[in-house]
């Protein structure tokens, strides 16, 4: 079984190929590049996912969390790492796959309509395509919440260390 965590949650990705903490420093050196968390390989195509959680226990400025995703400010850095990655993969040839951005921002008081519109400043800010391209750069781009998390990928995919449960 495959597991990662970011932080206080714990991500079960036992169906995938390979799974890897992609923003690890130990991988990366000293470079600059923005990196997403984790890439999950599975035999058809690369998930890069990138966790954002203000609702880790204690955590002090959630309100700061919130006025950087209404500013835009959130939303430059997830394409930015976004388009790191996808640099760094290129490079080592090893984005010869579909690609998926799933993003993650697990704040119980985002509403849908807030999570829909940032999710299209997304797509635009990558960007997802162009009439030069032959393929899009991701097949899918979105950004989810606890909830939508679960639907999509099955409840006990993502659990947060902190409440306990097995």
């Amino acid at each position: 079984m495959t597991k990662l965590t970011e932080i206080d949650l714990e991500f079960d990705f036992s169906d995938a190929i390979d799974a890897m903490q992609f923003d690890d420093p130990a991988y990366h050196g000293g470079n600059t590049i923005k990196r997403v968390d984790f890439i999950i390989e599975y035999e058809n195509l690369y998930r890069f996912i990138e966790v954002k959680d203000p609702d880790i226990p204690g955590v002090a400025n959630r309100d700061g969390f919130l006025t950087k995703l209404r500013s835009g400010q959130l939303i430059q850095s997830l394409s930015g790492k976004y388009r790191d990655t996808l640099f760094f993969r290129s490079v080592q040839n090893k984005a010869d796959k579909k690609i998926e951005y799933i993003v993650l921002l697990s704040m119980a008081r985002l509403d849908a309509a807030l999570l829909l519109n940032k999710q299209d400043q997304l797509h635009r800010s990558i960007p997802l395509s162009h009439s030069d391209w032959p393929a899009d750069s991701a097949a899918v781009c979105v950004i989810l919440n606890m909830e939508q998390w679960k639907r999509r990928f099955g409840d006990n995919s993502i659990r947060r260390l902190s409440a306990g449960t097995p």
